[in-house]
């Protein structure tokens, strides 16, 4: 192995193990947060939280990718870095208040006079800090991000038991930024000067980033505000916690591998065969990862709704048996974003982002005003296969990877999943008892996990061995285990 697969491993051995410790927590909170607070509760907080989400998005500049990819060690761009994200904090936080004023919903405008700090604290962050995550050194990022998690679970559950009141979510939020920012500094000094002398080196970076990113902002995060004027602010809980648990099973897989496919493949940016070749083949592992976990999760909703949040939450079982599934394919073409950054050709993600914008936005609003929370979430699902069209364009433009190559790289890993969920549906039958009942059982949960566990292991790796051991996550988990 290689130093540069060495590093891969180590900082993905790293990566997942923190991520899912992180995870962890999130489930827990999750659970109990979802039998204490009211579905109103979480609307209230996710409107305003979405808020923020706009503004951030909309001042968007993501600094530390383009310190990522600089690879450079010059004081001035990290100083140039820190300043412009501190200014972009405090601009936030000023619109932020300044929106405040004018909401008529006490509750909302509290909760955003509050998470006003939010942006200045991210924004004051240590910019040396990305320094581990480019040299694929996660131990400290793991540090970083597991401390602040632990305090941000403490201060939320402690406030929630003590209280009943959504400030246990605004309380949580705040101490985990705050915690974030100290450990920064800590666990890498460095102390930032405010000067711009390398500004424009950012700016040629990020810029078309920026502009992706207040698109994507738009098109994607006023959904929360959108189902809460027109439905109510308790739909705006329940599509809330249809989006926080739909994208468990397939974020906690795939998110660690998005997160380290950048600064890799920044590292073969100039071997355009390589880094096809490694490209090609991620698609492979993303889908071999996230679609039995994202059909597999759709099978038991029944189950885990009601035994881990409670039966005030049983409306969202059947939008996230439409929603999981889609997000688990989508997942397989995830590492477009990564790959078409490290070729700098970011211009290229603006309008793939700007004409999704143009089909999601009409697309949602119209779903959910016509056929509330389930037309929102078809609505989600049919914008969602265009915006996979796109993923796929994209990587035909940029590396030559057409459909028919897509296809093949995710042929057994979606062929296994659809013997998986056969298999379940025909135990369903054939069981004398209930696997898919509105109650749920912790019996009927074990086994759709087992079995749908060992159908869809045998059927990919038997389609592999059939298909003469092609190149894939088989080929690399037989590698890693010899090792």
């Amino acid at each position: 192995m290689n130093g540069t697969a060495r590093r891969f491993a180590t900082g993905a051995g790293w990566l997942y193990g923190y991520r899912w410790l992180e995870r962890l927590l999130d489930f827990v909170a999750i659970v109990v947060l979802a039998r204490i607070l009211a579905p109103d509760d979480f609307g209230l907080v996710a409107i305003a939280a979405s808020v923020v989400t706009i503004i951030e998005g909309l001042s968007a500049l993501d600094v530390n990718k383009a310190l990522i990819r600089a690879r450079d060690e010059d004081r001035a761009l990290y100083d140039s870095a820190w300043t412009l994200s501190a200014i972009r904090g405090f601009a936030s936080a000023l619109i932020m208040i300044a929106i405040a004023a004018f909401v008529s919903d006490a509750r909302i405008a509290g909760v955003l006079y509050a998470l006003a700090l939010s942006p200045i604290l991210t924004a004051l962050s240590n910019p040396r800090f990305v320094m581990f995550e480019r040299d694929l050194v996660y131990s400290r990022l793991a540090l970083l991000t597991l401390g602040a998690r632990l305090v941000a679970f403490a201060v939320t559950l402690v406030i929630a038991v003590l209280y009943r009141s959504y400030w246990a979510l605004v309380l949580g939020m705040l101490a985990g930024s705050l915690v974030g920012m100290i450990l920064s500094y800590a666990l890498r000094p460095y102390l930032p000067r405010f000067r711009l002398a390398r500004a424009s080196d950012i700016f040629g970076f990020s810029g078309w980033l920026s502009l992706t990113s207040i698109v994507t902002t738009l098109s994607m995060e006023t959904d929360k505000i959108i189902v809460g004027r027109l439905l109510g602010v308790a739909d705006a809980g329940l599509y809330f916690m249809t989006q926080r648990v739909g994208v468990l099973p397939t974020r906690e897989l795939v998110s660690p591998l998005q997160r380290i496919l950048f600064p890799s493949f920044s590292e073969l940016a100039d071997d355009s065969e390589r880094l096809r070749r490694v490209a090609s083949e991620s698609i492979n592992v993303l889908g071999s990862l996230s679609l039995p976990a994202a059909f597999g999760f759709a099978l038991v909703a029944n189950d885990f709704v009601p035994l881990a949040l409670g039966d005030q939450w049983l409306a969202i079982v059947p939008l996230l048996a439409i929603l999981v599934p889609y997000l688990g394919l989508r997942a397989t073409l995830s590492m477009t974003l990564p790959c078409v950054m490290a070729q700098g050709k970011t211009k290229l993600l603006f309008w793939v982002s700007f004409v999704y914008a143009l089909v999601h936005l009409p697309a949602f609003i119209a779903g959910t005003a016509l056929f509330g929370l389930a037309g929102a979430i078809w609505s989600i699902v049919a914008a969602g296969v265009f915006y996979s069209y796109l993923n796929a364009w994209l990587l035909k433009r940029t590396l030559g990877i057409g459909l028919g190559e897509i296809l093949a790289q995710i042929r057994r890993p979606l062929a296994a999943a659809a013997v998986m969920v056969g298999v379940v549906l025909a135990a369903a039958t054939a069981l004398p008892f209930e696997l898919f009942s509105a109650s749920g059982s912790w019996l009927s949960l074990a086994i759709k996990i087992a079995v749908g566990g060992l159908v869809f292991c045998g059927a990919l790796y038997s389609m592999w061995r059939l298909e003469g051991h092609p190149p894939g996550i088989e080929q690399r988990l037989l590698q890693l285990l010899s090792r």
